[in-house]
């Protein structure tokens, strides 16, 4: 158990030296090993967890639900985290915040996601939380092996801790990693003020664009409803809806604008205004674990739309090229 927690503190300090350098591939690189800890340290927990029911077992009813924890050691990340909150070993807004940051390690990782702005402040605060993981977990027991290889940067932080008190050593390494990683900066809620800023005003450019920039100059409103409206159209479930709420036949053109006047769009309004207020209600808040839920809320309620935005003001961007290039006889 010993060799288990001292990789793991390995591996924190690497990330450190990663944090340290202050670029966005060094932080990409630190955010996955922080998240290579947390996910390694929740799977032992659930390990654990199904010991004790094994222990327990013998005499009595299972100690901890054998349902969640069969779900904690498979694949999941989400049962994992639901795990380690049921069995205390995680604060409720912890385990909120581990699993809004695992997500983003996902995108950074599988999608090559930047997150420009944000990672670095993102990375030392999942940092922080991956702290509180390891000093969650608490095995039975301790032991310790002669093949046990505890590595340089462990020993910075464990020292040569003695069986008897590899708790109080492994809280004072979190302890100091926390001190360490605390002086690398970051400055999460500003920093996700001002994305969420910059992604409100990007959209609020888009459906100005969309409106005044087309052929036919429309409201804002009936601009935003076209860019959810036209490619709904032409899915098997717009064409199923539209049948089966009357739809009259006719053109493509008055089949779209039938839909934009019936259809219970997810957006409906302008929603600017509103996002400006959630906006202005992260800049205000004074706690990180609730700043980045606002801000992951936000982003994943609005994702869908965003996209529709994006694509319509390119599909009318790449339009207004094609005009330009036959007005110039290209």
């Amino acid at each position: 158990m010993l060799q288990f927690v001292a990789d793991q503190i390995d591996q924190m300090d690497l990330a450190l030296d990663q944090l340290a350098v202050r670029d966005r591939n060094f932080d990409r690189f630190a955010m996955m090993l922080i998240d290579n800890v947390v996910e390694l340290t929740l799977h032992k927990h659930a390990r654990e967890m199904a010991n004790e029911n094994d222990l327990w077992g013998r005499e009595s009813t299972p100690r901890h639900d054998p349902k969640m924890v069969a779900s904690g050691l498979g694949q999941s990340f989400e049962a994992k985290v639901k795990l380690a909150r049921l069995t205390s070993m995680l604060a409720p807004a912890v385990a909120d915040s581990i699993q809004y940051l695992h997500t983003f390690r996902n995108t950074v990782y599988h999608q090559g996601v930047r997150h420009e702005g944000i990672l670095h402040s993102l990375a030392t605060f999942y940092f922080q939380n991956a702290c509180s993981v390891l000093e969650g977990f608490k095995p039975m027991w301790w032991s310790t092996g002669n093949r046990d290889r505890i590595s340089h940067r462990a020993i910075k932080y464990l020292g040569t801790p003695k069986l008897m008190n590899h708790r109080e050593a492994l809280h004072q390494a979190c302890t100091r990693l926390r001190e360490v990683g605390g002086s690398l900066g970051g400055s999460l809620v500003a920093d996700l003020h001002t994305d969420m800023g910059k992604t409100i005003e990007h959209v609020d450019g888009q459906i100005d664009f969309l409106s005044t920039d087309a052929p036919e100059s429309t409201t804002r409103r009936k601009a935003l409803i076209a860019a959810q409206a036209w490619p709904f159209a032409f899915t098997e479930e717009g064409k199923k809806w539209a049948r089966d709420n009357g739809c009259p036949s006719g053109s493509i053109r008055n089949y779209v604008n039938w839909l934009s006047a019936n259809y219970p769009w997810q957006v409906r309004t302008d929603p600017i205004a509103s996002w400006r207020k959630r906006h202005d209600s992260l800049r205000h808040e004074k706690t990180s674990d609730i700043a980045l839920k606002k801000y992951c809320e936000f982003m994943r309620q609005t994702e869908d739309f965003r996209a529709k935005i994006d694509e319509a003001a390119a599909q009318l961007d790449g339009y207004i090229q094609q005009q330009i290039d036959v007005a110039r006889g290209k």
